[in-house]
């Protein structure tokens, strides 16, 4: 990712949920209000994002849509919605049962902070992204007046998580928390993503909760969806988000410890209420406990 620029795949997803939410057969998987403020991201970020957004809601979009799915990664679409959808329901289950803070971290132009605060009223949300992204997050948010969400600005692929920076922001390590890394751990390296779990881990009161996803390492050690083409290789390289670590699931629980792992939700999982529609393969979501 360059320095003064937002992420192109935080970009790339939040046009990819209004897509989803625009096209009827898979609007319930994407909120209005998530479909929405994706679109408040898009529309002040640029120009270009502004176009993006508009043409993200055309219906004759959605066939130019799956014809760059199929040459780039078959499902991919699908794959997001449903990722989120799955993380969004474990956020919920951890804040129904005791946990009173929210951190999501390499947020991106995700909206789930701002849908958990109005179902939540009395739940803190946290935010920790590079600030290149953050900035524009911040600006959107701005405009709608979103109370009880804190900011924390870090480059995490050259640096540690700034526990003091969290904590000056009104962060209590002594509550139950739940924390979020989606699509993120696999553009750090595996040294930082152990440093990561050790520091969470300090942050978090027994009973805290962490949801990651991360690129399942595949039989010839590549670090991929099934169906990525090289046109996605490549993209990712020239944008400067390449995959850099994965993992098996034998060998992650190792990795997370003092973590214990309670259950992963792979491809097969998320695929149950969409059986007849392609879902890409290849990243999984783990839940882990303190």
């Amino acid at each position: 990712m360059q320095n003064d620029q937002a992420s192109r795949t935080a970009l790339l997803i939040a046009a990819s949920l209004i897509t989803l939410h625009h096209d009827q057969k898979h609007s319930g998987l994407v909120s209005k209000t998530s479909a929405e403020f994706c679109g408040r991201v898009l529309d002040s970020y640029s120009a270009e994002t502004r176009l993006l957004s508009k043409i993200a809601r055309q219906s004759w979009f959605r066939a130019i849509a799956r014809m760059i799915e199929r040459i780039t990664i078959p499902g991919i679409l699908l794959h997001y919605a449903l990722r989120k959808k799955c993380i969004a329901k474990l956020a919920r289950s951890a804040l129904a049962n005791g946990s009173t803070q929210v951190v999501v971290i390499g947020a991106g132009f995700d909206p789930l902070s701002s849908e958990l605060r109005r179902e939540f009223p009395t739940a803190l949300f946290w935010e920790i992204d590079h600030p290149a992204t953050q900035r524009h997050k911040v600006r959107a948010c701005s405009e709608i007046g979103i109370e009880r969400l804190h900011f924390v600005a870090t480059d995490l692929s050259g640096a540690a998580l700034d526990r003091e920076a969290l904590i000056k922001s009104s962060f209590d390590p002594t509550q139950r928390t739940f924390w979020i890394a989606e699509g993120l751990l696999m553009y750090l390296t595996g040294e930082t993503v152990s440093l990561l779990m050790r520091t969470l881990a300090s942050l978090s009161a027994p009973g805290s909760q962490f949801a990651f996803t991360f690129m399942e390492k595949q039989a010839d050690r590549r670090i991929r969806f099934d169906s990525q083409t090289k046109l996605v290789d490549w993209w990712l390289s020239k944008r400067g988000e390449p995959f850099v670590w994965g993992s098996t699931r034998d060998e992650l629980v190792d990795l997370v410890r003092p973590w214990q792992i309670i259950r992963f939700f792979d491809h097969d999982d998320l695929r149950i209420e969409r059986a007849d529609e392609p879902i890409a393969k290849g990243e999984v979501i783990c839940l882990a406990e303190i």
